[in-house]
């Protein structure tokens, strides 16, 4: 057990919060500090509750966890920017010149959004969506200027959900997506391309293959210009377009930077060994590629809090590779997927089989039961699965992108999977004969078969 007694946790999102309250958990007696910036960080705020802020789906104080959570346990709170880190005297320096002494420091400064050099972005009206300061912000904007025409730029998970909960207020929602396919980075083109119909079916504008040259207006937003040339007009823009690592305060303190974010061991130890980097300030790999990946979801950053906390106690877990379980909604679509899709399988040189599978959300008697799609991909060398994503008229089978995702952890085959046997429940589940992920394992372990010559 390690004998660290000072721990400082800079940030308190889902890693630092996470962090302090697991540290705290594992040794009471320790000294657990937390710094945060300002009024912005306190609570423990969901992010994924922040496009529900800003439609006035949810308030904003019942997406919170309040500051009791931290101090009933005795971590103490912070509300002071830290701005430097001095790694040989061990302590951290706040902005009203405090200093507090660690033993093991936490650097949990998460992510900001990426906000591309447009003509036109710094217009009131022009929104970046990840705080609730944000969220709100957007819900006032929303309000007071009578939005009736609203850009959406990016067509990742963030940027579907702002589009239909907005659309749902009678918004005209113009959808802005560079690549070819919405949500390409967790989707295949034979699974986005039914959501992009679905998509266009509500009446979303969905402009794909787009950019944004320029945003006009005097003063606040008027309207946009398209890479085609096309003039839409707006009252408000939603940037989405992801998000990048805040590695300054890492970088000020000589701690060593990659391509995605703050290098750090299996231990979430970065170059400094004192020093762990959990949550979406961390550069990791993939679990299927070994390559540094993009990882900034909630549940890495909640897992990687705790995982840092053990590691700080001399547990030794090590934090696995990202799988990137995800899942999103737009209007009565569900949308799901765990581990690589097969066009990042090809860019990565591997060689794959992958099968679709129908199914429904419940037994086919049964006359409220929804049809839903499962896709699986298989590494074609190691026989194992790689990856899997889920397009769902129904939320139920959401939760197989669980199954998936432990699968691709476990290595398990298309053998192994071919024999899955799932709860069934004529109003909870899909019949067990239409199994999705049994049946789609075991078409291809036919294909396997027929390769081969024999399993």
């Amino acid at each position: 057990m390690s004998q660290a007694k000072k721990v400082v946790v800079i940030g308190t999102s889902g890693a630092g919060a996470w962090a302090a309250i697991t540290a705290k958990k594992l040794e009471p007696s320790s000294d657990v500090v937390i710094i945060r910036k300002g009024e912005e960080e306190r609570g423990l705020l969901t992010r994924c509750a922040t496009p529900y802020i800003a439609s006035g789906n949810v308030t904003a104080d019942a997406s919170f966890k309040d500051d009791a959570d931290f101090l009933d346990q005795g971590i103490k709170l912070v509300d002071i920017e830290a701005v430097e880190i001095d790694r040989k005297a061990k302590k951290v320096v706040t902005a009203d010149g405090v200093t507090y002494p660690y033993d093991k420091l936490v650097l949990a400064t998460g992510a900001k959004p990426i906000v591309f050099p447009i003509p036109g972005v710094d217009l009131a009206g022009v929104f970046t969506l990840r705080t609730c300061g944000d969220a709100t912000n957007m819900l006032n904007w929303v309000n007071s200027e009578r939005v009736r025409n609203l850009v959406v730029v990016g067509a990742g998970a963030i940027g579907l959900e702002t589009s239909y909960l907005y659309g749902q207020l009678g918004i005209k929602i113009t959808l802005v997506e560079m690549l070819p396919h919405i949500m390409q980075r967790a989707l295949d083109p034979d699974m986005s391309e039914d959501v992009e119909k679905y998509i266009e079916e509500k009446g979303i504008d969905l402009r794909l293959g787009q950019k944004i040259n320029s945003i006009s207006g005097q003063e606040k937003v008027e309207g946009v210009e398209l890479s085609s040339g096309e003039k839409i007009k707006a009252e408000m823009v939603i940037l989405s377009g992801g998000v990048r690592a805040n590695v300054e305060l890492a970088q000020k303190a000589d701690l060593e930077v990659g391509r995605f974010g703050l290098k750090v061991n299996e231990y979430l130890q970065t170059s400094d060994p004192d020093i762990y980097a959990p949550g979406d300030i961390m550069e990791y790999s993939s679990f299927v590629t070994g390559k540094p990946a993009l990882g900034q979801l909630r549940p890495n950053a909640v897992i990687a809090g705790r995982v840092a906390a053990m590691n700080i106690f001399g547990y030794k877990v090590k934090f696995p590779g990202y799988i990137n379980s995800f899942a999103t909604r737009f209007y009565e679509k569900s949308i799901a997927g765990a581990g690589i899709t097969e066009s990042d399988a090809k860019e990565n040189g591997i060689d794959t089989i992958s099968t679709k599978q129908n199914s429904f959300s419940k037994h086919v008697m049964m006359r409220d039961k929804k049809p839903y799609v499962v896709k699986l991909v298989f590494n074609k060398q190691t026989r194992k699965i790689i990856g899997g994503q889920i397009v769902s008229d129904s939320e139920s089978p959401i939760r197989h992108i669980d199954v998936i995702g432990l699968a691709v952890r476990c290595g398990l085959t298309a053998l192994d999977l071919a024999t899955l046997r799932c709860a069934g429940q004529p109003e909870l589940s899909a019949d067990p004969g239409l199994e999705p992920i049994a049946l789609a394992s075991e078409a291809i372990l036919q294909k396997f078969y027929e390769l081969n010559g024999g399993v």
